[in-house]
């Protein structure tokens, strides 16, 4: 089992938090993977769920949360990871 598969079984299912105003609890980040029509060098991208999701939703169109963390390091190390185009 690599890093990456370790903290992949970190990760959280969407009903495992709740809204509570502009944030979940608990406190979660999220990878979002943007649409392939958008130009970019990256199309991968971390941040604070779901603030995050709708900036990139606003700014891209649209995007899909790929995974979701209780672990801000964590969901930079798998953004990171995916932006390399290794698989996950």
């Amino acid at each position: 089992m690599t890093i990456i598969d370790d903290i992949l079984a970190r990760a959280l299912s969407p009903s495992q938090v709740r809204f509570e105003g502009r944030l979940t609890l608990p406190r979660s980040w999220g990878v979002y993977e943007l649409p392939g029509s958008a130009a970019l060098t990256n199309r991968f991208r971390m941040g604070n769920h779901p603030i995050r999701m709708h900036e990139l939703e606003r700014e891209y169109g649209a995007c899909r949360m790929r995974y979701l963390f209780a672990s801000a390091e964590d969901a930079k190390a798998v953004a990171a990871h995916l932006a390399r185009g290794d698989s996950a």
